[in-house]
């Protein structure tokens, strides 16, 4: 072994604090990049399997009803490889389990096998028997929550005839790997419910014989899905065919799909944040590190030492520190991608969420952490090797120091201070802005709860202000509603008209439900983003910011209204204010010009609820009871929802990088404080010699490091929100928008962490200087 090489393992186990402390700042930035990067690519490799093996379809389009001849010609499509007709209804199921109401869909499949598209995964007992139609098949997130069984009862409200089916077998289907129930945007297998049951018997159940309401289409490779859309527009327009849609407006895949794109985001953008600091704090350190060796890297080159070897050995030194470091990020990485797909199990039901590790991960993560850390390394090893030998021996020179700076009536202990904080300004600087970037790491993962309250504020209780939302099997009358509001235990009711349109703005389209809400309306409230509730236009239509970003439209802008049910008329309107809701997108008009624009009477199909909470069970069941109501979603359970999915699903990244954040805090300021110490500890014995006291000596050293930690706090509050600013503007996702609310509680918990990461770093750097050997350091310079 080399003098060298003896020189990196005796300066590896002397600095081994430092080298600990280093090692950690690699390390958090490797998981969260082996973290990230393997979820998403666990993700996005067990939704492209399952689609390949279940045959998931790429077109669907509804129907009123079609009679199944029409099969041969809409198989004739160019671009069509598969064409399969299927019923598919909405119903009620009567679940004396649960005290809510349950949401049920049914659609038919052939009785004798799977069908061509949407294949299903049988997970538990049998498939339907062919020669029995009280036989069906249940998703297995409900058979999970209710621990349903093969053989088990359930009892159907189909077509408003009660009827008693068996449960054949628990599945899985690609159509319902995110399953949410009609009226409620999140997913709850608690109150929804799928079923499959032979084609004869849904067909019978819904007077469907020989006929159909649901097609679902596989595309030839490298057909167009527009032109397939077109065509079954066109061919299917007679039937009341509200228009196809592909993939992408699928409910599941469109939720699996904005998580998936937000889980790309952060992939990249998290890791890139970590990695950034990391590198500016390596930098820094490590720089500052090669600077306290001059005088060794002097003497190398005194002993004739060439400059290449020098440089290699302190490569070596940063190589060990970036291998220790990655090997620990890597082994954490695993384990937190392993606990975030562990969250998406519930949430997404797949066959099997399998962890895929890409084998290129950890090359990538080693790479880029050695780079981050080589970068200042040879920055101040080149600099240091400059110099000629006698020169770089000698202290660096005094920094230029103001007379008005040095003069006054400071004592000489505060004189000390002032000069080793402003003599060397860019040393200060660098010293104060790596200890500010501390305080956004910990923001990083404390402000998710802060998002989360405002997100529940804003959206249920100053929009959604209802208790509970009914949906009706048809658009019913106004009279309906009222109703409604006499039953004992609704304190108000208000009706709304939701129509299926597609939005059309220049080449951009979307569809979605145009909710039609009277004027002054209290149980649903738009409002803007200073959360003022907005009015209903009398001409003109409302909608959320981000459906305005993806058509590209804003106020004043004309939107073509396209009705994609009844008579479908068509009207060009203009865009007259923006709503800012955190649930999916958004658009509204005043109801009574809704209904003149379906040209209809006095119509709704939605209806909003307040309840009295003592009475909320009376009013489920007399609900129950009406044949019209085909569902009933309740605000608590939305709520509960949203905490157990939406908030479980981010408490184990929330708690990594609160941690990482307290890491980088500690690996900074424990930095600093050492390579402080090591720089000034000459100045410190000689003072010590000089009749100085320990607690003086300590003073000078300490006050230095806190007047930087008072001014890197602010300065990292304030970079703090323009970090999580900046994360959040890169989500891109239709399901639910966070904010960047970050509350005064979690900027003042930030900084008391890295306040007392400093004062528990201060105590340890106290204790080192008051065990100086004054001898030994004095001799140091001969």
């Amino acid at each position: 072994m080399s003098v060298l090489d003896r020189k990196v393992l005796r300066d590896l186990r002397s600095l081994r604090g430092q080298v600990f402390t280093i090692a950690l700042l690699v390390a958090t930035g490797v998981t969260v990049l082996v973290g990230s990067v393997s979820t998403f690519v666990s993700l996005l490799t067990t939704e492209e399997t399952y689609y390949r093996e279940s045959r998931f379809a790429d077109v669907w389009a509804d129907v009123k009803r079609a009679p199944k001849s029409l099969l041969a010609t809409l198989s004739e499509i160019p671009g069509a490889a598969l064409v399969e007709a299927r019923v598919v209804k909405d119903v009620r199921v009567d679940w004396p389990q649960s005290d809510l109401s349950v949401a049920g869909r049914v659609i038919s499949i052939p009785a004798d096998g799977q069908p061509q598209l949407n294949q299903l995964h049988l997970v538990k007992g049998r498939w339907i028997d062919q020669l029995r139609r009280d036989e069906v098949l249940v998703n297995v997130g409900f058979a999970e929550t209710w621990a349903v069984a093969p053989g088990d009862p359930i009892e159907v409200i189909l077509n408003g005839r009660l009827q008693t089916f068996r449960v054949a077998g628990i599945v899985h289907s690609p159509e319902f790997i995110y399953a949410s129930r009609p009226g409620n945007p999140l997913p709850d297998d608690r109150t929804f419910v799928v079923l499959w049951a032979g084609e004869d018997a849904v067909a019978a159940a819904f007077d469907m014989e020989g006929a159909f309401n649901n097609l679902a289409v596989s595309l030839a490779p490298g057909a167009s899905a527009a032109a397939v859309m077109a065509a079954l527009d066109d061919r299917l327009d007679p039937y009341g065919a509200p228009g196809a849609y592909e993939r992408r407006d699928q409910p599941s895949h469109r939720f699996l799909s904005d998580e998936l794109a937000e889980q790309r985001t952060l992939a990249i953008t998290v890791p890139v944040v970590f990695f950034g600091i990391a590198a500016f704090l390596l930098n820094v350190v490590l720089g500052r590190l090669v600077e306290a060796q001059r005088e060794q890297i002097a003497a190398l080159k005194a002993l004739g030492f060439p400059r290449l070897p020098i440089g290699l050995h302190y490569v070596k030194f940063v190589a060990a520190i970036c291998a220790l470091g990655s090997l620990a990020g890597v082994a954490v990485g695993i384990w937190y991608g392993h606990g975030m797909l562990n969250n998406y199990r519930p949430f997404f039901r797949f066959p099997e969420l399998v962890y895929t590790f890409p084998p290129w991960l950890p090359v990538v993560a080693l790479a880029v952490s050695f780079g981050a850390a080589v970068t200042g390394v040879l920055a101040s090893v080149r600099r240091v090797l400059s110099l000629t030998p006698a020169e770089a021996m000698r202290p660096p020179a005094p920094a230029a120091f103001s007379r008005a700076l040095a003069g006054g009536r400071l004592r000489p202990g505060a004189k000390m201070i002032l000069r080793g904080i402003v003599g060397r300004p860019l040393r200060s600087l660098l010293t104060i802005v790596g200890q500010a970037f501390a305080v956004p790491m910990i923001v990083l993962g404390l402000f998710w709860w802060d998002a989360l309250d405002h997100m529940v504020a804003v959206q249920f209780d100053g929009i959604e202000r209802g208790d509970a939302f009914v949906t009706f099997t048809d658009p019913v009358s106004g009279r309906a509603v009222r109703e409604i509001g006499h039953i004992p235990g609704i304190l108000a009711v208000e009706g709304q008209r939701i129509v299926p349109v597609r939005l059309r703005a220049r080449h951009r389209t979307y569809r979605i439900g145009l909710t039609g809400l009277a004027e002054g309306s209290e149980l649903r409230v738009p409002r803007d983003s200073s959360l003022a509730a907005l009015p209903l236009p009398s001409d003109g239509v409302m909608i959320s910011t981000g459906l305005a970003d993806r058509l590209g439209v804003g106020i004043g802008s004309a939107l073509t209204i396209e009705v994609l049910e009844g008579e479908r008329p068509v009207r060009r309107l203009p865009v007259v204010a923006l709503v800012d809701e955190m649930l999916g997108y958004s658009a509204y008009m005043e109801i009574g010009s809704l209904n003149r624009f379906m040209r209809e009477g006095d119509l709704v199909s939605h209806a909003a609820l307040r309840i009295d909470p003592a009475l909320a069970p009376e009013v489920s069941r007399h609900l129950s009871g009406y044949p019209r109501v085909v569902s009933t979603s309740v605000k608590a359970v939305w709520l509960r929802v949203f905490d157990e999915k939406i908030a479980g699903m981010i408490v184990i990244s929330a708690v990594v990088l609160t941690v990482f954040g307290l890491i980088i805090a500690v690996g900074v300021v424990y930095n600093s404080a050492r390579i402080a110490l090591q720089e000034r500890a000459w100045e410190l014995a000689s003072l010590r010699i000089l009749g100085f006291s320990r607690a003086e000596v300590s003073r000078i050293l300490l006050a230095e490091l806190g007047i930087e930690m008072l001014v890197a706090i602010p300065l990292g509050l304030a970079m703090a929100q323009g970090i999580v600013g900046l994360l959040l503007g890169l989500r891109d996702t239709e399901t639910f928008r966070i904010p960047p609310v970050i509350s005064t509680a979690t900027f003042a918990t930030a900084a008391l962490a890295v306040v007392a990461a400093g004062v528990g770093c201060a105590l340890l750097v106290r204790r080192r200087i008051d065990r100086l050997d004054l001898v030994a350091v004095l001799k140091t310079r001969d």
